[in-house]
């Protein structure tokens, strides 16, 4: 009867089954997911925040027409892959390969125009105005007035001084301009 027993006690423990394993959970860190697109810059530079939020610290920047890893969408926002791991940029920032590829980045255009300045005054002022590679005017010269007025040149100089250009680029790099600005009264 023994090995009745035995064979008995075998079979049973053949049977039992273990529990399957628990699949590992691993959580995947917000920079180590995989893209879900890729985008491009399309303002001169755009601010990266530390959270969705317009008011949370400022983490880093970007250039115009600079490729993004886009990792999340959340309303108005979008995280972003940087170098120190994720960050929060304004989606309205951003724009497709197919968007970008119909912006003119060769040819001078404001991305903040300068204002306008009131006057009664008939003629017209005419000035050169250096742009550094960011888009900032660094540099105001009056080439023209036929205003007859310094005080409305002058204030005219110092719109354009406040204006802010998109970068030009050529061969894929930013480029030092001069641009000739001309108002008309």
């Amino acid at each position: 009867m023994k090995p009745i027993l035995v064979a008995t006690l075998i079979l049973a423990a053949g049977c039992i089954q273990t529990p399957a394993p628990v699949a590992e959970t691993r959580t995947i860190a917000p920079a180590d997911r995989p893209a879900i697109a890729v985008e491009y810059v399309q303002v001169p530079a755009m601010q990266v925040y530390e959270r969705a939020s317009a008011d949370a610290a400022i983490v880093g920047s970007y250039g115009l027409s600079e490729a993004i890893s886009i990792l999340e969408r959340k309303g108005e926002w979008t995280m972003i892959r940087t170098f120190d791991g994720i960050g929060w940029v304004k989606s309205t920032d951003l724009a497709t390969a197919e968007a970008m590829e119909k912006v003119d980045l060769s040819e001078p255009r404001f991305y903040v125009a300068p204002e306008e300045v009131e006057a009664r005054v008939s003629g017209e002022l005419a000035y050169q105005a250096k742009v550094n590679t960011d888009g900032a005017v660094v540099e105001v010269k009056l080439v023209k007035n036929t205003t007859g007025s310094a005080r409305i040149a002058a204030a005219n100089a110092k719109a354009l001084e406040s204006a802010r250009f998109y970068p030009l680029l050529e061969k894929g790099q930013r480029k030092v301009f001069v641009y000739e600005h001309h108002v008309y009264y």
